[in-house]
């Protein structure tokens, strides 16, 4: 009776790994990437440096740690929930309102250069990591497995070619292509409105202070020259160049306009006697750049916005811009928030 009784439990075990097997191999035969899935979820990308990226099929932790612009990049493509690593300078007043739940998300700790750890990104996880520069460190991450990616951003052309490449990486297409046709629509109208304009408005751009401009290499070239201008230092290049006063008065521009991250200010273009004699100040044509979550004058997508306004006070007769309306529009599209009345009047600076 005992023996019957192993017999049948052996029985009962045998078909019971007949059946496993046979269930396994059907496993195979209907789906067989089921053991080779993880080489079904990566997908190659080709960064802004031309270099081919592997990266998750399904991206869900980004950090942007290196390059806080590629912050505003992630958030403008709607998937600010896949932030897993920032930079300190991206949490500000106005991020705090547009995305309340920056402060939460993780800010690695940094060199005394500035650079962040590999022990911190290896911490974070990420399944892709933007950079604005290819250095050495970038190759110790690929050999971690850590996703690279660069972005380059130096110019309006660039920055569209940089959204449609953050769309890719976030499977945000289609969003990414809706951004970038307004983008577009702005900026043909403001060509359509320029382009047979015989006398061009020549203009300075002051950055770290009155005496350093913009050379024709820098973003702050292409948003004059998107706004239908001539930057007269143009021929400069490099970075921020250093000119003298009398360098300045030869120029003699139309216009002077100055960034949020320098120490230059209106004032000190009306107190300075010796520039009495340029155009632009004769005339009060001297302004400073606006900003909110960042200068509309650097490489994001508010630099739009800083086109547009650069456009109006050049050639306020052709262009016709309702700053406070397209300011309302671009923050509501763009970002998913509407700046108050309060707001918009200090970003003019009324």
């Amino acid at each position: 009776m005992q023996k019957k009784e192993f017999i049948l439990k052996k029985g009962i075990f045998y078909a019971f790994l007949f059946f496993c097997a046979t269930f396994f191999v059907m496993l195979l035969i209907v789906k067989p990437g089921i053991i080779s899935k993880q080489k079904i979820e990566i997908r190659t990308i080709v960064d802004m440096a031309g270099v081919k990226v592997q990266i998750p099929y399904e991206v869900q932790r980004v950090v942007t740690a290196m390059y806080p612009i590629a912050t505003q990049l992630v958030i403008l493509l709607e998937s600010q929930s896949k932030l897993a690593g920032i930079s300190d300078f991206d949490v500000n007043d106005t991020m705090k309102k547009i995305f309340p739940r920056i402060e939460s998300v993780y800010r690695p700790l940094r060199h005394g250069n500035g650079d962040v750890t590999v022990e911190e990104i290896m911490k974070i996880k990420p399944d892709v990591l933007f950079l604005s520069k290819h250095n050495p460190q970038n190759a110790n991450l690929a050999k971690l497995g850590i996703p690279a990616v660069f972005l380059t951003l130096e110019s309006p052309k660039q920055l569209m070619q940089g959204i449609t490449l953050v769309g890719e990486i976030l499977q945000k297409k289609e969003r990414s292509l809706r951004v970038i046709n307004y983008f577009k629509e702005k900026l043909d109208y403001i060509y359509g409105k320029t382009a047979k304009i015989n006398s061009k408005k020549r203009v300075y751009y002051a950055g770290p202070n009155m005496l350093s401009t913009a050379g024709g290499d820098f973003y702050q070239n292409y948003i004059i020259e998107y706004a239908g201008g001539i930057n007269v230092a143009q021929e400069y290049s490099g970075g921020w160049s250093n000119i003298s006063v009398e360098q300045l008065i030869a120029w003699n521009p139309d216009f002077i306009f100055i960034g949020n991250y320098g120490t230059a200010r209106v004032k000190n273009f009306f107190d300075d006697k010796r520039l009495g004699v340029i155009s632009a100040v004769r005339m009060k044509e001297v302004y400073k750049s606006p900003h909110y979550i960042g200068g509309w004058d650097v490489p994001n997508p508010e630099s739009i916005l800083g086109i547009m306004w650069l456009a109006n006070k050049l050639y306020p007769n052709e262009i016709s811009f309702d700053m406070p309306l397209e300011i309302k529009k671009f923050y509501a599209f763009c970002y998913g928030y509407t700046p108050d009345d309060n707001d918009i009047s200090k970003m003019l600076g009324q």
